[in-house]
């Protein structure tokens, strides 16, 4: 057993400051917030034992029901409309087509800019005075206070979202489409199949790692929307922009930490089990 321990010495070494890192920044908090979700708690007193009455008050909550409501619909809009958008345009830079380097990093460079930055250009964007009105002026057709109207300000802010984050589905699904042998769609060609049965028999099942991958990765984002709603609306006008995050963040500010707490956790909740489905799901496919 000693002998174990000692050729294995090394290995321990390695690991143990990403262990103590992972158990002193990740676990004990989460812990430390798993009790603060079940006590009535402002930072100043003592915590309160309630046990599961923050939880049972936010799901009786129309505010905070509401942004349940505004954050299922960016995650439904963003993730219909991002992916396939990415794969559309990886599908046609994965062709031989002119200035295909430009356009791929053309793509992706939204990503790279801070989505602060973004979301400020948009809102300027959305603005009366601003580019998009002009442009719809161009065609005779009347402007709109995008951002202070309450039907449409969340979608606003998911295309802005949609917009920032695309471009890394691109690359990701570009990559992906590359590593597909050519010689699959060669056989393909030669068993007489058109382009629409290459795409359903060849690149779908060759993309479906990746498929999950930016699915998971997108809905977890999605999820904790709040830098550009924060930048652009402030969850207003009303309470048509208010995300979980962004009402978590809220109730932390007013010093609730016990509510914000339980915020969080549910949120976890919600995200390992929308993961776990997801990675169910697939796994029975393959």
């Amino acid at each position: 057993m000693v002998r174990r321990i000692r050729a294995g010495l090394p290995g321990y070494v390695l690991v143990a400051p990403a262990v103590v890192v992972t158990v002193v920044f990740f676990l004990v908090p989460m812990a430390v917030s798993g009790y603060w979700s079940l006590t009535d708690y402002n930072g100043i007193k003592p915590p309160v034992f309630v046990g599961l009455d923050n939880y049972a008050a936010l799901l009786g909550d129309p505010r905070f029901l509401r942004t349940v409501q505004n954050t299922v619909f960016f995650v439904v809009m963003g993730m219909a409309i991002g992916p396939l958008l990415g794969l559309g345009s990886a599908i046609l830079l994965n062709e031989s087509v002119h200035l295909r380097a430009f356009f791929r990093t053309a793509f992706f460079l939204p990503t790279m800019v801070a989505l602060v930055a973004v979301a400020t250009v948009w809102k300027m964007l959305y603005q009366d005075q601003g580019l998009i009105n002009d442009l719809l002026g161009l065609f005779g057709l009347p402007g709109h206070a995008w951002l202070n109207d309450p039907t449409t300000a969340l979608p606003a802010v998911v295309v802005t979202s949609i917009w920032q984050g695309f471009g890394f589905e691109t690359v990701v699904f570009l990559a992906a489409l590359q590593a597909i042998p050519r010689e699959t769609y060669d056989a393909a060609k030669v068993d007489g199949a058109g382009a629409w049965a290459q795409f359903r028999h060849v690149t779908l099942p060759g993309l479906r790692a990746t498929i999950l991958f930016i699915y998971i990765i997108g809905i977890i984002g999605s999820f904790q929307a709040f830098d550009q709603i924060f930048v652009m609306t402030q969850g207003r006008p009303g309470l048509s922009t208010r995300t979980v995050v962004y009402e978590l963040v809220d109730e932390f500010q007013r010093l609730d930490i016990g509510s914000a707490s339980a915020i969080a956790y549910m949120l976890l909740i919600v995200l390992a089990v929308l993961s776990f489905v997801q990675l169910r799901f697939f796994g029975e496919r393959d």
